[in-house]
C-alpha cells in the first residue's frame, strides 16, 4: 500500500551546482520543465485517498523554489499529510528562520543536504554555496525549531543529508560531531550514486565497500545514523525493494515511476522490465516490477 509520494516538482531549477548531481552528470536537463499545479493538486489528492501520508516536493532542483510551494504547503495541511522536504540549506528567497517557521510545523522529516564541513571540501562539490552562510543557516534553523518547541506538541526531525565520496570521506566524523553540536535527530550517510554515462567521475570519487563507514563508536549517543555508505553492505543488498508497491514518484508532465533508482530517470538507457535485475541502489534485488511497472497517468 503507498504510503508516500514524490512531485518531481522542479528538476531543471536550482541556485546551486553540485558536482554529483544527476542533471549534471548526464550533461543536460531533466527536460519536463517545472509541475504545473493543477497536475500537483490531482496527483496529491488523488493519492491521498489511496493512503500516502506524507508528499516529497522535488528531490532534484531546489523544492523550496518552485514557483506553487505554498499553495503545496496550503494543500498538504488541507489533507493533513506531512510534507518530507530535502533543501540544499541555502533557504533562498525567505531565509532560514521564515522558512522554518513555515516547515517545522508541517514536516515529518527536514533534510538538509551537507557536502561536508571544510571550506575545501564545498568548494570542489558545490559551486554556489556560501558555507558561512550555510553554517548560519542551520543554526538558525534549529534554533527556531527550539523556539517553537513550546507552541508545537510535533514538529519535524532534522536531518542531515551527505553523499559520500572520496573528496568528502574525510569530513564524516567533524560532520556528525556538528550535528551533535547542532542538535539534529539524524545524520543520513548514503554511498554516491553514479549514472552510466559517468564512468570518469566514478573512477574518481567512488569508495569501494570495505571503506564504508563504521558507526559502531557512535552507537550511544543522541544523534541516529543511517545510509548505505554504513557497514555492513550486506544490509543494503536485500533482496526486496523497500520502495515497490509502497512509494511512487510523480514526474512534471504527471506521468509516473514506482521506482527511485536514478539511472532509469536519468540515464542513457530507457527503462524495461529487467530494470529490478540491474538496480544501482539493490544489487541483489530479485524482485520484478511486472504488472506496477505499467505507468499511471496522473493528468489523464
Amino acid at each position: 500500500m503507498l504510503w508516500r509520494m514524490t512531485l518531481l516538482t522542479n528538476p531543471d531549477r536550482c541556485n546551486l551546482q553540485c558536482a554529483l548531481c544527476f542533471l549534471k552528470q548526464r550533461r543536460h536537463q531533466f527536460g519536463k520543465g517545472e509541475m504545473p499545479w493543477e497536475i500537483a493538486e490531482k496527483a496529491v489528492r488523488k493519492f491521498a485517498v489511496e493512503g500516502i501520508r506524507e508528499v516529497i516536493p522535488s528531490t532534484m532542483g531546489e523544492p523550496l523554489l518552485y514557483t506553487h510551494f505554498e499553495k503545496l504547503e496550503a494543500l498538504v495541511r488541507e489533507l493533513h499529510l506531512k510534507l518530507n522536504v530535502t533543501t540544499n540549506g541555502s533557504f533562498p528567497m525567505k531565509g532560514a528562520r521564515a522558512w522554518a517557521q513555515e516547515l517545522l510545523p508541517i514536516s515529518s522529516d527536514i533534510k538538509v543536504s551537507c557536502w561536508g564541513f571544510s571550506e575545501k571540501v564545498w568548494k570542489n562539490l558545490c559551486v554556489g554555496m556560501d558555507v558561512s552562510q550555510y553554517k548560519k543557516n542551520l543554526r538558525e534553523f534549529l534554533q527556531v525549531r527550539n523556539e517553537l518547541a513550546e507552541k508545537f506538541e510535533e514538529l519535524s526531525k532534522i536531518s542531515l543529508q551527505m553523499a559520500v565520496c572520496k573528496t568528502n570521506r574525510d569530513d564524516v566524523e567533524r560532520v556528525l560531531e556538528w550535528a551533535l553540536e547542532l542538535g539534529c535527530n539524524r545524520v543520513k550517510l548514503n554511498r554516491a550514486v553514479f549514472l552510466s554515462q559517468a564512468e570518469e567521475l566514478k573512477k574518481r570519487e567512488a569508495i569501494p565497500s570495505e571503506e564504508f563507514f563504521d558507526s559502531e563508536k557512535w552507537k550511544n549517543l543522541p544523534l541516529k545514523i543511517e545510509g548505505t555508505f554504513l557497514k555492513p553492505e550486506e544490509k543494503w543488498q536485500q533482496k526486496n525493494c523497500p520502495f515497490l508497491g509502497r512509494e511512487i514518484w510523480v514526474l512534471p508532465d504527471g506521468s509516473t515511476e514506482p521506482c527511485p533508482d536514478p539511472e532509469n530517470r536519468f540515464g542513457e538507457h530507457l527503462a524495461s522490465e529487467n530494470r529490478c535485475d540491474n538496480c544501482h541502489l539493490f544489487p541483489k534485488n530479485i524482485q520484478q516490477l511486472n504488472s506496477f511497472l505499467l505507468k499511471k497517468i496522473v493528468k489523464d
